[in-house]
């Protein structure tokens, strides 16, 4: 059975997939869309990537004397 191609039905959306082996490369149906971000989408973007990598680091230096305690 490892020769031979699987069709799958993709769960996020509707196209089939084709496994050529277990582990294998994934080849899908049909091309990704590409769409242009707007300006919201893109300030919204950044303000939550910088958001999720500089509040742990502003909670540990606000408390930086209590994790010398330890």
């Amino acid at each position: 059975m490892s020769g031979l191609l699987l069709l799958r039905p993709s769960l996020l959306r509707q196209q089939v997939v084709l496994l050529l082996k277990p582990g294998g490369r994934l080849n899908h149906s049909e091309r990704p869309r590409h769409r242009v971000l707007s300006p919201t989408e893109s300030a919204v973007g950044i303000v939550v990537f910088f958001t999720a990598f500089y509040t742990p680091a502003a909670y540990v230096l606000s408390n930086l004397k209590e994790f010398k305690r330890v």
